[in-house]
C-alpha cells in the first residue's frame, strides 16, 4: 500500500489553500469567536472546508523567514508576546462545541483562571509582522484547551531563543548573540508575568511535550509528522531538550 499524499499550503490571491485535518471543524469554530471577540483583523477568516481541503483569509503581512529580524529587535520581541496574550485572553470563557477535536488532548491541570486555548505553535513564523511588530497569528491547526504557560514556553524556545550562538545568528535574524536572559524578562513583562521566574524550566517541559505531541501525531499517520520521525525529527528534538539543560547558564 502506497503512503498517503502529503497536501500542500498554497495561496491563491488572498486565499490560503490548507490540509483540512480531524480538528478543522473546531478550530474553525475558534477563529469565527475570536474575530467576534475583536480579534477579526489578527486571525485568519475561516472560508469553508471542500473535500480534505480547508480555505482561510490570507492574514496581511510579512510572514514566514521575513519574521525572523523582526522578532530579534525588543519593539518586534515585545509585540509578540502582547499579541499572544490579546489571542489568549479572547479565547478565556469560550466553549467549544461538544463535537469539538482537537490535535492534542487537552491538558487538565491548568487552573481555571490559566486555562486558554493554546495556539500550540506560537512561533515568529506563524505571526504576521506589520511595521516590525507582529500583527497576526495564523496557522492553528495546533490548538487545544491548556495552560497559557505552555504557549509561552513554546515561543520562548524561539523568540529567546533556546539556540546556540551560531544557529541565533544564522537563522533567526540576529546580528550579534542574543542576550537570552534579558529577551526572556522582557517577553515574560510583555505577555503580562508577574517576572521571568520558572520559564527556563517551563520551555524544557514543554520541548518535551512537543516531542510526545509529534510522536503522537506520527503514531496515528499524521502528516507532515508521520515523515519527520521517519527522517529523524524526534533525535533532532531530544537534542534541543539536552541543549536546554546543558545551557542555563544563559537564562538565569
Amino acid at each position: 500500500m502506497s503512503e498517503p499524499e502529503e497536501l500542500r499550503v498554497a495561496i491563491v490571491g488572498d486565499v490560503v489553500h490548507r490540509p483540512a485535518q480531524a480538528w478543522t471543524t473546531t478550530v474553525h469554530a475558534l477563529l469565527r469567536h475570536l474575530a467576534a471577540n475583536g480579534l477579526a483583523d489578527v486571525v485568519p477568516e475561516p472560508l469553508g472546508i471542500v473535500g480534505d481541503v480547508e480555505t482561510d483569509r490570507l492574514v496581511p503581512g510579512d510572514a514566514g523567514p521575513a519574521s525572523w529580524p523582526y522578532q530579534a529587535t525588543e519593539p518586534g520581541l515585545a509585540s509578540a508576546a502582547r499579541l499572544l496574550r490579546a489571542v489568549h485572553d479572547a479565547t478565556r470563557g469560550w466553549r467549544p462545541p461538544p463535537s469539538a477535536r482537537w490535535a492534542h488532548p487537552p491538558r487538565s491541570d491548568a487552573a481555571a483562571e490559566t486555562s486558554v486555548i493554546c495556539h500550540g505553535d506560537p512561533g515568529p513564523w506563524n505571526m504576521a509582522w506589520t511595521g516590525g511588530v507582529a500583527t497576526g497569528l495564523f496557522d492553528w491547526d495546533h490548538a487545544y484547551p491548556g495552560p497559557a504557560l505552555d504557549d509561552v514556553a513554546y515561543a520562548l524556545e524561539y523568540f529567546a531563543p533556546f539556540r546556540d550562538d551560531a544557529e541565533a545568528v544564522r537563522w533567526h535574524g540576529f546580528t550579534l548573540p542574543p542576550d537570552r536572559r534579558r529577551r526572556t524578562e522582557v517577553f515574560a513583562a510583555a505577555y503580562g508575568l508577574g517576572s521571568s521566574a520558572g520559564l527556563l524550566d517551563a520551555v524544557i517541559a514543554r520541548q518535551e511535550t512537543t516531542a510526545d505531541q509529534v510522536r503522537a501525531l506520527a503514531n496515528e499517520g499524521v502528516l507532515p509528522q508521520a515523515r519527520w520521525v521517519n527522517e529523524g525529527y524526534l533525535d533532532v528534538l531530544a537534542a534541543r531538550v539536552a541543549w536546554s539543560r546543558a545551557n542555563r547558564h544563559l537564562f538565569e
